[in-house]
């Protein structure tokens, strides 16, 4: 399982955080009609996407908790990314549309350097490439970020990295198939459960000159289970909710050279997967995280205490709200 953490840069040395808004899904009830319905098609999970090109948009919702309670300093974040399959060797191409940031009641601004931008996904079970870059992702590309108006987005970077690590987490990890353990193809009927391989493990979440090398995520026992079966745009799909269980992290972050910060806390996250049983695509999936951790550096006089919360909405969409970031 890839690190699951959100943290953003520290601004006027270490008094920002970023949080989540929470996403409640309210189960539907239907009532089948009193004919007698015939028996539900097999749910089979392969864990193999086909390999047809797929694209989507995702939005994560962020909130900022102050230590009286009060939620402020709201965010959205949203991505459209274009996965195209290749044939092994090969590896798969993942490009991004668009990318764009709203802080508060400020306007949606877009990031130049994220537009048509495209990296190689690594085939290794470790999903790092030959540079230790998680999901292929060059940690160079988020340096300096600035918005389409020129202004910096130094306090927004990590979060803007990490929606694409959320993004592959849930296509890549949790619903591909990994060889000779437990996995999404190991789920047949509804109440089927297993412990994700990603259970337990500790990841580097460094980024540039961010957040330094040593920074790691260490995930709980990590669930996935099947509920049932669905339909999302006419689309028959597997449901399968996911658990991180306690995890925990520590981050040393750097917001300016001379400026260390230290973060330890612990995080639960968990949502649910629609996946497509036609093609084995994500069709849409969900995220709500907490996140309480402490702070603590030279230029604080005293530690820190943060709550975060925030929420991933992932769809499905056509190329062309894709290409043209609708």
């Amino acid at each position: 399982m890839r690190p699951r953490i959100l943290v953003r840069a520290i601004q006027k040395y270490g008094t920002g955080w970023a949080a989540a808004f929470v996403l409640a899904l309210a189960p539907i009830i239907c009532f089948a009609p009193l004919a007698a319905a015939g028996p539900e098609p097999k749910i089979v999970l392969t864990g193999i996407p086909d390999s047809s090109p797929h694209y989507f948009k995702m939005t994560t919702k962020v909130i900022h908790i102050e230590p009286d309670g009060q939620r402020k300093s709201r965010e959205v974040y949203t991505l459209w990314l274009q996965v195209t399959p290749k044939p092994r060797p090969e590896r798969d191409i993942v490009t991004s549309h668009r990318f764009t940031v709203r802080n508060g009641s400020g306007p949606e601004v877009s990031i130049p350097a994220l537009k048509g931008w495209s990296y190689a996904l690594p085939t290794s079970p470790t999903w790092a490439d030959d540079r230790g870059q998680l999901f292929g992702i060059d940690h160079s590309r988020f340096e300096s970020l600035v918005d389409e108006k020129g202004a910096s987005l130094s306090t927004n970077t990590y979060l803007v990295f990490n929606a694409f690590v959320d993004f592959h987490s849930f296509c890549h990890v949790f619903c591909g198939r990994i060889p000779g353990v437990e996995g999404i193809q190991d789920l047949h009927e509804s109440g089927d459960r297993i412990v994700h391989i990603g259970s337990h493990v500790e990841a580097p979440v460094h980024l540039a000159s961010l957040v330094e090398k040593g920074s790691t995520f260490k995930n709980g026992e990590i669930t996935l289970e099947l509920k049932g079966t669905g339909q999302v745009d006419g689309a028959r799909c597997a449901i399968v909710g996911y658990d991180s269980g306690e995890s925990s992290l520590h981050m040393i972050l750097k917001p300016t050279p001379q400026a260390a910060m230290d973060v330890v806390g612990g995080s639960h996250y968990w949502g649910d997967l629609y996946v497509d049983l036609a093609t084995q695509w994500v069709r849409k999936a969900t995220l709500s995280e907490l996140v309480v951790s402490e702070m603590s550096g030279a230029l604080l006089k005293e530690k820190m205490h943060v709550v975060i919360e925030r929420a991933i909405l992932l769809e499905a969409i056509s190329k062309d709200r894709c290409e043209g970031g609708k």
